[in-house]
């Protein structure tokens, strides 16, 4: 009787430190995940379950992930911010892959943030063959100018309009139509390709961006999660 009421104090207080310490566990595992990828720090994670123990069985009640100025790949946020409920993920997965990773949530959403400064330095960077490069936000289009050589002799001033825009799940810049002059001669081109800003299919939580839109020196990225 008494080995009976010792296994059975102690399966007790495993249930409960299991209840208690659960959710913490998979926070800080979920914040290590995700630090792989994204540049957070641990408070800006948060996991809720109750009762606790549902970690064992790989059930969060929610998620929350909130940061501020971090960057992910070449790409520096200003924020972002995602909920999730009904999450579910493999706890051998973790265990023998010491990597925690969400496999599906019940629903979620996503909103992110780059500001223009930082869009400016990636188009620079992006644009072949143009000089003195300048970029200016007008509205949802972007214009993106410089001087470029042609037949590499002779100065003409391109002037490129674009928009921000999704792809499946990539982030690209979508020029609209360039226009080149020189020579007292002007000449406008469409149909130009389009350059890739950011893949979301690499990003953790499973997020699908179903809009972007440009407002005020800031592009806002808002997406689900897709469900399964």
């Amino acid at each position: 009787m008494k080995k009976l009421i010792t296994l059975l104090i102690i399966a007790a207080a495993v249930l409960v430190g299991v209840n208690v310490f659960g959710p913490k566990t998979a926070e800080v595992a979920l914040h290590y995940a995700l630090s792989q990828k994204m540049d957070l720090k641990p408070e800006d994670v948060r996991v809720e379950a109750s009762p606790g123990m549902k970690v064992l069985l790989g059930e969060l009640d929610a998620v929350s992930v909130h940061g501020k100025a971090f960057r992910v790949g070449g790409l520096m946020f200003d924020s972002f911010d995602c909920d999730l409920q009904g999450v579910k993920f493999s706890p051998m997965d973790a265990l023998l892959d010491q990597q925690m990773t969400l496999a599906s949530a019940a629903h979620g959403e996503m909103s992110a943030s780059v500001s223009s400064n930082e869009l400016r330095n990636f188009l620079v960077e992006k644009v072949d063959g143009l000089k003195d490069v300048s970029v200016v936000f007008l509205g949802d289009t972007i214009e993106v100018s410089g001087s470029a050589k042609l037949g590499g002799l002779l100065n003409a001033r391109a002037v490129i309009h674009g928009r921000f825009g999704m792809d499946e799940k990539k982030l690209m810049f979508i020029p609209d139509d360039v226009t080149v002059e020189g020579f007292g001669m002007k000449y406008r081109a469409r149909g130009l390709g389009s350059a890739e800003v950011y893949d979301f299919s690499e990003f953790p939580l499973g997020i699908v961006p179903d809009s972007v839109m440009m407002h005020g020196d800031v592009l806002t990225i808002h997406g689900q999660t897709a469900a399964h």
